[in-house]
């Protein structure tokens, strides 16, 4: 029987099933949509801007994030929003953005990357690979310091998060800090290891695991992590993921590949919590929780770096 957080007992079992066919550009263009705009907060003010792509062919959407009080060189996170890759907008990470940029004191850069099908995995990673070198390359445009810039995100996010640092130590004109995911996907294959994929766990099925993972096509290089052979070399990673999360045994056996290859990790499986908890669920103590594990994290290889 699983075991939820006591916040979550019967909020889990009113949990809607599915969010349809995630294949389907109809539901894609439903879940794409970011709503309405966030609401001011007192102590993180945000504006928008654009960075151009390597190509030079198209300006990729970001929100800025940084502390009321401005001070040059602070410590930054880029970070990528989640939805597999397929939908998510700059607000599904808007309340993150702002609980670790107060918590850190760091200016924050939100991605709005071109998405599955639409695009190939290739041009994602572009757009985000674009916007870590342009931060790190004019660091007085967001007044961060290049050497203590973290990459982020959530689920698909999170996949992007460590495929970007693999791809910052392979071209070496950047390096991140830290690598901070949060329960991200790793693997387009169901491994016999990853029996949490098979135990029927709520938010995200297998059935939508395999339609987003469908939905970047055939494994290229970099975009499923867990297929990238030599880890050794890579920055400090924090990863965190909820024990009922399907993504749970992938990204446990990451974290411990990253760990043999000598990499700097430190990793928390949260008990009682789903795919998303965060997101779903911003109220509960764990989400609080989860922001503090975050954010230490943070402080230790990022602002003290």
């Amino acid at each position: 029987m699983t075991w939820w957080d006591p916040e979550l007992r019967d909020r889990m079992a009113a949990f809607p099933s599915g969010r349809g066919d995630l294949s389907d550009p109809a539901v894609l263009a439903v879940l794409r949509d970011p709503g309405p705009d966030p609401a001011p907060e007192p102590d993180v003010h945000w504006t928008h801007a654009t960075v151009p792509n390597t190509a030079g062919d198209h300006e990729v959407g970001v929100r800025v994030y940084r502390p009321a009080q401005p001070h040059p060189n602070r410590p930054g996170y880029v970070l990528f929003h989640g939805g597999g890759l397929s939908f998510g907008s700059l607000n599904t990470e808007h309340r993150r953005c702002v609980a670790l940029t107060r918590d850190t004191g760091a200016v924050g850069v939100s991605v709005d990357f071109r998405m599955a099908p639409d695009h190939p995995p290739a041009t994602i990673l572009d757009d985000a690979y674009s916007v870590l070198r342009h931060t790190t390359e004019h660091p007085e445009a967001y007044d961060v310091d290049p050497r203590r810039l973290a990459v982020t995100g959530s689920s698909g996010g999170g996949m992007l998060t460590l495929a970007l640092a693999q791809l910052a130590r392979d071209r070496g004109d950047t390096a991140p800090a830290l690598q901070l995911a949060l329960y991200p996907n790793t693997d387009d294959r169901v491994l016999p290891a990853h029996a949490s994929r098979r135990e029927g766990l709520p938010v995200i099925p297998e059935e939508a695991i395999a339609q987003v993972m469908a939905n970047l096509g055939p494994p290229t290089p970099y975009i499923v992590p867990n297929r990238t052979e030599d880890l050794t070399g890579l920055c400090p990673a924090a990863i965190l993921v909820g024990q009922n999360d399907p993504l749970r045994d992938e990204v446990v056996d990451y974290a411990w590949r990253l760990l043999r290859s000598g990499v700097p990790t430190e990793l928390h499986v949260l008990p009682g919590l789903p795919h998303g908890f965060d997101v779903f669920f911003p109220d509960i103590a764990a989400t609080q929780h989860a922001d503090e594990l975050a954010a230490r994290a943070f402080r230790r290889f990022v602002s003290e770096a």
